[in-house]
């Protein structure tokens, strides 16, 4: 189903357009993210690298940039900042004397099981008002639309796109690739 070129001119009407509403809630849902891990004094990303330190244990700084398709500049950036909060450390790698493993500190986990709890509150107020049948529907056509949208950006599943940005414009990452 194609939406009609013709929108509402009146701002009380909400626009027939799938990405207008998706863009909408997205900012919404974000900006309640942003607040309720801002709480626990982390930003959105950084609470994307815990939750992939968590199950990625003894990595190097570097395999994990590689993995996010971060560049390595912005990858010591996010790590400096979690390192200097006490939630991560770097260690020596056993195996290569030039690189570091990152792991997460008893701080980091508690504060990643914090930041979970805070991100299912965010889900359960943004589909307070679905039954749970509209939910599971809701969830499995959004997988379809960012499945294809993987498809036509060559994104990660499991990686917000927000994660890679710095200063609002997105980078390239094909030398990961």
């Amino acid at each position: 189903m194609t939406p009609s070129p013709a929108y509402p001119a009146d701002p009380g009407q909400t626009p027939p357009s799938v990405v207008f509403l998706l863009s909408r809630l997205g900012y919404q849902a974000g900006s309640e993210m942003g607040r309720a891990l801002g709480g626990l004094g982390i930003e959105p990303r950084e609470f994307g690298l815990l939750r992939l330190l968590a199950s990625c244990r003894g990595d190097s700084q570097r395999a994990l940039g590689a993995m996010l398709r971060i560049t390595p500049n912005r990858m010591v950036a996010l790590v400096d900042g979690l390192e200097s909060k006490g939630l991560i450390e770097r260690r020596p790698h056993p195996d290569d004397r030039r690189a570091y493993t990152v792991t997460l500190t008893e701080k980091g986990a508690a504060t990643l099981d914090q930041a979970f709890h805070a991100a299912f509150g965010v889900e359960a107020a943004v589909c307070a008002s679905l039954e749970p049948a509209e939910c599971e529907q809701l969830l499995r056509l959004l997988r379809k639309l960012a499945a294809a949208a993987d498809e036509r950006t060559g994104d990660l599943p499991g990686v917000h796109p927000g994660m890679l940005e710095t200063s609002g414009k997105r980078p390239q990452y094909s030398h990961f690739r």
